[in-house]
């Protein structure tokens, strides 16, 4: 399969990029070029209906891993609309034109309510909506998947990751070191096997799966059972937390 991966060159996306390599051809969109992660690097900007035009081009299915630098991309709306939704809307009109009809969307365990077992269909929610701009765009993103889906019959597996963090060196992307154990961690390598389960599924349809650890409070029943996703990098090297006490036990 020919894959377009946008924001390939991206902290999340050159982890996304090396896995999805060993299976498909990997054609990577970035503000700057992503290197031997992918087989073909386009630059440019996804906010150019132009620049998303060219990259479909030829592509079985679109990737969106693309976000908003963070934290600067969401100080004000400008670039996080202009990025995270702007730049989704006009990859999702060119994938109309170049008649691709599959797609996964990488958004973020940020859209669902602060409860246990949260989970929330595409485009209809329940939504988290005491959200800043980063989870805001990240629900229109899947709003904008929804639309395209209902409209032109692109089919859109929506994953939702958590606290991206890459398992070997427990560095995040802000540059400072982890030392505890966190079941909303995940690897951006297990986001791409992820992605590889999604672009497998029979029959898929418009559908979404959180991926995290196993001891996550995320619904990850469809997780499991659909999608046959598991973490592979389980963070082993942080410290666990110490369970809660109970007076008197």
């Amino acid at each position: 399969m020919r894959l377009l991966l946008t924001g390939a060159a991206g902290y999340t996306g050159r982890g996304v990029a090396a896995t999805l390599k060993e299976r498909h051809f990997v054609r990577g969109l970035d503000l700057r070029d992503a290197g031997e992660n992918v087989n073909e690097s386009h630059t440019g900007d996804i906010g150019d209906l132009d620049v998303c035009r060219k990259a479909v081009q030829g592509v079985d299915a679109v990737v969106h891993c693309h976000m908003a630098p963070n934290p600067d991309g969401y100080k004000t709306p400008v670039v996080a609309v202009d990025v995270n939704v702007k730049g989704t809307a006009n990859l999702y009109h060119a994938c109309v034109e170049h008649n691709v009809k599959r797609a996964v969307l990488i958004s973020s365990c940020g859209v669902l309510r602060d409860e246990p077992n949260a989970n929330a269909v595409p485009g209809d929610g329940p939504y988290n909506f005491k959200t800043e701009l980063y989870g805001l765009t990240k629900m229109m993103q899947e709003l904008v998947a929804r639309t395209y889906f209902e409209k032109q019959g692109i089919v859109t597996t929506t994953l939702r990751p958590a606290w991206i963090v890459y398992d070997n060196d427990f560095t995040s992307k802000y540059g400072w070191k982890l030392d505890t154990y966190y079941a909303s961690l995940i690897d951006p390598r297990d986001i791409g096997a992820a992605v590889l389960k999604a672009l497998d599924l029979p029959s898929p349809g418009l559908e979404s799966f959180q991926i995290a650890q196993d001891d996550a409070t995320y619904d990850q029943k469809a997780t499991h059972e659909r999608l046959g996703w598991r973490p592979k990098f389980t963070f082993d090297g942080l410290k666990k937390p110490k369970p809660p006490t109970t007076p008197g036990a």
